[in-house]
């Protein structure tokens, strides 16, 4: 199953890529937050090529610099997500995602950007634990 991980911001939003037999996922982009043309375009790419699940981070421990705000902004992106979808959007919990992607950005100096590889810790966060 062929699954696209989503680091949710308010300007940008972070894509990777994985899949369940392989257990792997990997950074893809970044795209700029353009509001609801935003999940429209996502709905037609996840359409075209041929996603079969979403996993979407969600704040839900809300340390650091995470608020009930965003959380709140989050799952109406996800909700919004599914309105155009047929397929499931998951959450995860994004804790800690963001911190570790620079660490990890500034350790391997790979030059992917950090929201892309948070989006690829969330989704294997998710392969992971199924």
């Amino acid at each position: 199953m062929r699954l696209l991980g989503i680091d949710y911001g308010l300007k940008k939003i972070g894509l990777a890529i994985g899949d369940d037999e392989a257990g792997v996922a990997a950074p893809l982009e970044v795209i700029r937050n353009d509001g609801e043309m935003t999940t429209e375009l996502l709905a037609k790419r996840i359409r075209d090529e041929e996603i079969d699940a979403v996993v979407c981070g969600a704040p839900l421990s809300q340390g650091g610099h995470h608020s009930s705000d965003q959380l709140d902004k989050t799952r109406a992106f996800m909700e919004s997500l599914r309105k155009q979808v047929t397929i499931p959007v998951y959450e995860e919990d994004e804790s800690y995602t963001t911190k570790e992607s620079i660490r990890i950005a500034r350790e391997e100096k790979s030059g992917i950007d950090e929201d892309a590889l948070a989006a690829s810790l969330i989704l294997q966060q998710f392969l992971n634990r199924t």
